[in-house]
């Protein structure tokens, strides 16, 4: 069953719709994990949690952790230790009940260059990635800024060339370990040109961009999720413009105050087809996609922030999504059809699967 993240809070939704609510958290989640039964949250500016389903609260990970504004999280599959990433760009490691530092972030080459177009304009880790074979390999990238490749758990670091600079999400599989699908925005100052998604099938020594079939939705956030058993298939929601082109003005004003320009909704005064996003389907590899869905191309309305992946008894994948409306959506025939599982939770920012181990 997946656990959801909303603006209504924490909470796993049954496959019939039902609702149960975890504790609640004191603020906005800005990234979650699951690793078995667990599930790690990190809330703005406040730091990570964790709990299990049905457990009556969580637990505060703070005592130690040198950096609060954590934007990313991820479990090592090899250990079950846990990667916090945070503003300004660190790296912790959560393991045997204390919280250490990997490496300084800060002192590579390029971090100079890095920023983020919200003020205060301090570049962040935004998504973190452990190689699903070798636990000393990590991956993490920075938003704006560069990819990042470790060696030696997090020990030291070189920065990744080749590709945009406004990173999202790394994607790596077990089963094509080489290969890697990166996520990104639209690049701001000081770099220029990188948007879309990119594929290494070299372990990041070589890109390409992988934009064919996606058309004008190339705006593409956290929402991909590769095939737990088959590496060559991939889905992905994808949005046409970046937010300032459909966010509402509200929540971009406030969201420039607190600096947190996540999980933005559309409005309609802004633009009347909303984000416009699109689910596409890769079967190779993220190499090139086909659209998902209505023939009329017409696109979703609401931003899709969340996209997980689920296997099923029979060996199907069970996607699901969640929207900026509330919505969660299910679908049993890999995103060709989608039937509301339940509403009214506010906009949904993240959806794991504790089986499958998902992250966001």
């Amino acid at each position: 069953m997946p656990v959801v993240a909303t603006g209504q809070g924490v909470l796993t939704v049954s496959a019939d719709g039902a609702v149960q609510r975890w504790p609640e958290l004191p603020g906005q989640v800005m990234a979650m994990a699951a690793h078995g039964d667990s599930v790690a949250v990190a809330v703005h500016k406040q730091g990570v949690f964790l709990g299990e389903s049905g457990a009556t609260h969580w637990h505060d990970l703070g005592a130690g952790l040198a950096h609060r504004d954590v934007r990313a999280l991820a479990f090592d599959p090899h250990s079950g230790a846990l990667y916090a990433g945070t503003e300004p760009a660190h790296l912790l490691r959560w393991e045997n009940g204390e919280w250490t530092e990997c490496g300084d972030l800060l002192a590579l080459p390029g971090a100079k260059r890095w920023s983020f177009p919200i003020r205060p304009g301090i570049g962040h880790v935004r998504t973190i990635a452990v190689h699903p074979l070798e636990a000393d390999v990590l991956y993490a990238g920075i938003e704006v800024g560069s990819l990042l490749c470790s060696k030696d758990r997090g020990e030291t670091w070189e920065e990744v060339e080749g590709l945009g600079h406004d990173i999202h999400r790394v994607v790596l599989h077990p089963e094509d370990p080489d290969r890697l699908i990166v996520t990104t925005g639209q690049d701001t100052k000081p770099y220029r040109g990188g948007k879309g998604v990119y594929r290494s099938a070299d372990r990041g020594r070589s890109w390409e961009q992988v934009n064919d079939g996606l058309g004008d939705r190339i705006y593409t956030e956290d929402a991909i999720v590769a095939h737990p058993t088959d590496p060559d298939v991939v889905f992905l929601a994808a949005a046409d413009g970046i937010p300032p082109k459909w966010a509402s003005m509200r929540q971009l004003a406030r969201g420039a105050l607190n600096g947190n320009v996540y999980f933005l909704s559309p409005a309609k005064l802004r633009r009347r087809r909303g984000a416009d996003v699109g689910f596409f389907r890769s079967d190779d590899g993220g190499s090139t996609w086909a659209r998902l869905g209505p023939d009329d191309g017409r696109g979703l309305f609401d931003m899709v922030w969340a996209l997980e992946g689920e296997l099923t008894e029979g060996g199907g994948l069970r996607l699901y999504h969640g929207t900026t409306g509330g919505e969660v959506n299910v679908s049993e025939d890999e995103g060709r059809t989608w039937a509301r599982l339940v509403d009214g939770l506010g906009e949904v920012t993240h959806i794991v699967t504790p089986a499958a181990g998902g992250q966001r």
